[in-house]
């Protein structure tokens, strides 16, 4: 894919695309979520649920051409904010859809302390993360096998 890109925030009405990139990120790259697409999958996948998800809080999504590629959404913590369910297509990754999606959710964020979950090992998706403030806990993984970093406001 060699086409304009772009990004948007998406709302109810986008599901099927966000349907489409969640459950392509869960069988393509299972290792880099704590999810699975058991919890997505089967009985659990109806519109209505998939709705609900994305007014849950703010749902990204990067095209190519207005194809879905990317995606990433936020949700409010308290007083701070979480970035989750990051993911880039492989054939369109090193493109700076990632970074562009990142400084979507750092945005919305309004400057709250933002955190996210990593899985351990992820090194390209830690380093992406350094590369916009966000720093490693020095924590360990937790029992899901994920880091957690955080960028202060």
């Amino acid at each position: 894919m060699t086409g304009s890109a772009s990004v948007r925030r998406i709302g109810p009405d986008d599901w099927a695309d966000w349907r489409l990139l969640r459950q392509r990120s869960l069988s393509e790259d299972p290792g880099a979520f704590s999810s699975s697409t058991k919890m997505w999958s089967g009985d659990l996948d109806t519109e209505q649920r998939w709705r609900d998800r994305i007014a849950d809080g703010p749902c990204f999504i990067a095209y190519v051409d207005d194809v879905p590629v990317a995606m990433v959404a936020g949700r409010e913590v308290d007083t701070t904010a979480e970035l989750i369910s990051m993911w880039v297509a492989p054939e369109v990754r090193r493109r700076h859809l990632g970074s562009a999606l990142i400084e979507a959710v750092v945005t919305w964020s309004g400057g709250r302390t933002l955190s996210l979950r990593v899985m351990d090992g992820n090194r390209p998706a830690i380093a992406a993360y350094q590369r916009h403030g966000f720093v490693l806990e020095n924590c360990g993984a937790d029992s899901e096998g994920c880091q957690r970093m955080l960028r202060h406001a």
